[in-house]
């Protein structure tokens, strides 16, 4: 009797204990359910597709001219293809890369290099370009005019004529006096300095500047 019961606390204190003794038969194969790898891979696309969500508002906003928008995980970098021209790209490529280096910090990507590249899909329209240009400009230097309170100020207009790009100003001045002749030079003055610091910095070569009084006398 103690023998059966010896044994039988053997047994309990083998299953309960932790330990197990198996008969391993030959002809018996066991397959174990094992939980599939993540591939790295899918994982990276998954939160790169996450980061173009964060991206996309902040982009559009800026209305920046950008036709695709990758990685590459061998080279850890992030590219960018802007479909524009390469002075375009020389005045926003701080602003995307600073947009696109914030909204990655929180990601896998926080550590990938920002690469912004010249990708024309298209061949430009010369006509279209300086239409764009001249629009551009034309804002550009209200603004400008604005901000100085050159309040006599009424229209401006850019056109190209004889390979020279004429800037037209017309003004509220009423006589062609020595102070107001004066005033056209200042006024032409800040035009060229406003080209200089805009992204159209390379027309200064071929600008000429018009200022007129209220009779169209030019007055600079």
């Amino acid at each position: 009797m103690k023998k059966n019961i010896t044994s039988v606390g053997i047994i309990l204190c083998l299953l309960f204990g932790g330990a197990w003794l198996h008969h391993e038969d030959p002809n018996t194969k066991i397959a174990f359910a094992m939980e599939p790898e993540p591939n790295p891979e899918k994982i990276l696309n998954d939160n790169f597709s996450i980061l173009l969500q964060k991206l996309s508002p902040k982009l559009k906003e800026q209305n920046f001219k950008i036709t695709t928008l990758s990685f590459n995980s061998k080279e850890n970098k992030i590219s960018i293809g802007v479909n524009a021209s390469q002075l375009y790209i020389n005045k926003t490529e701080k602003s995307i890369k600073k947009i696109i280096h914030e909204s990655s910090q929180q990601t896998l990507f926080k550590n990938y290099s920002i690469d912004v590249y010249k990708l024309i899909l298209d061949s430009p329209d010369p006509h279209k370009l300086a239409l764009e240009r001249n629009d551009t400009l034309t804002t550009t230097f209200q603004e400008d005019l604005r901000a100085k309170e050159y309040i006599e100020i009424e229209s401006i207009r850019i056109r190209d004529k004889n390979k020279k790009l004429f800037v037209e100003i017309n003004t509220s001045i009423q006589r062609t006096t020595l102070f107001n002749i004066n005033r056209g030079k200042e006024i032409e003055l800040e035009i060229k300095k406003s080209l200089t610091n805009s992204f159209y910095k390379d027309e200064l070569k071929r600008l000429e500047v018009f200022v007129y009084n209220d009779k169209h006398v030019k007055i600079n």
